[in-house]
């Protein structure tokens, strides 16, 4: 039932989308879109239609987690139905377990959308204001072919390299912006039942998140990519997990919760889903961002398809590498 609600869900805000775009079009609101809050509020201080789309989903997800990257964002749906594909078509990526899904985020957030327009609203004339019609809603979007190609390798093929929601993981700055509020959220994923560690809650998570280490280590999800999706507690076959309200005052938080232990993904039920590449992410951090600089804006590419083929690209230089070492070791 769970998982139908967020399809149907997924699917209206597609309808939406797309009424906006060729419907209603700028007339009487413009773009709805996350950078929005940057580009426009941060530099500008201005406040449109992307910036009351932020506002809202910042303050809901204090309440309720991630729940718009869960139920109301596209690249998020696209991303799943690539991995829905995969799965149909017999091909099973493994999931890539590294730092970066912390780190390069929060890089992408910081560089392009934070640092420069708080520099811009402090040295010009920042001057609040409302305007909900602007700017046109294709300002910050690339045309067709570009578009199409970000799609492209911003969800198939980063989600057969890195696996489930590469992209959401590793690169998506909105993610990053709502870590913190997620981390503090009221509502969260809870063990409220007996366990009997088959894992099931771990293999559903569209993120990637073990859950079931996490449920019995701390009684409940801290991971902050958690995108409040519900299929674990609608898929756990013992009903030991619910969606619950905590009082804030009574909540646990400890900094042991943010640090990944060498049991995650560790239980044969799941090992094999998953990759364990920690021990070269800074390396493929360093490589990841020489790639991107050299190749953002290039043939008018954004930022999201020029760190989408950079991550690859440095993904696949380094575990050729790898492997090339261990033949030649052998030899």
């Amino acid at each position: 039932m769970i998982k139908k609600l967020r399809i149907t869900s997924l699917i209206a805000i597609h309808i939406l989308i797309l009424l906006h775009i060729y419907y209603f079009g700028s007339e009487t609101i413009g773009s709805i879109d996350f950078q929005e809050f940057f580009h426009s509020f941060i530099k500008l201080g201005i406040i449109n239609a992307g910036v009351i789309l932020v506002i809202i989903a910042f303050l809901f997800t204090l309440l309720f987690g991630r729940f718009f990257c869960g139920w109301a964002c596209h690249f998020g749906a696209v991303q799943e139905f690539c991995w829905y594909i995969f799965k149909k078509m017999n091909i099973r990526p493994k999931t890539i377990d590294s730092k970066l899904v912390t780190l390069l985020p929060l890089i992408i957030l910081l560089n392009f959308y934070v640092i420069p327009n708080l520099y811009h609203g402090f040295h010009n004339n920042w001057e609040l204001s409302v305007s909900l019609n602007e700017p046109e809603i294709w300002e910050f979007l690339p045309g067709f072919i570009i578009g199409l190609l970000t799609f492209i390798i911003d969800g198939f093929l980063i989600v057969y390299f890195l696996g489930k929601k590469g992209f959401c993981r590793f690169i998506c700055p909105w993610g990053a912006f709502l870590k913190i509020p997620t981390s503090l959220s009221l509502f969260k994923v809870r063990k409220t039942g007996e366990c009997t560690y088959c894992h099931v809650c771990t293999s559903e998570c569209p993120v990637a998140i073990d859950v079931s280490y996490e449920i019995n280590k701390f009684d409940k999800v801290v991971s902050s990519n958690c995108t409040s999706c519900m299929n674990c507690t609608s898929g756990c076959p013992s009903n030991a997990l619910s969606y619950k309200f905590e009082n804030p005052l009574k909540e646990d938080y400890n900094t042991g919760q943010f640090i990944k232990k060498e049991e995650n993904y560790s239980h044969k039920n799941i090992a094999d889903k998953f990759k364990n590449i920690r021990k070269i992410d800074y390396y493929l951090l360093v490589l990841t961002l020489l790639f991107g600089f050299a190749i953002d804006s290039l043939y008018g590419m954004g930022h999201f398809m020029a760190y989408g083929i950079a991550l690859i690209a440095a993904y696949i230089v380094l575990d050729y590498s790898k492997k090339y070492k261990k033949n030649l070791k052998r030899l």
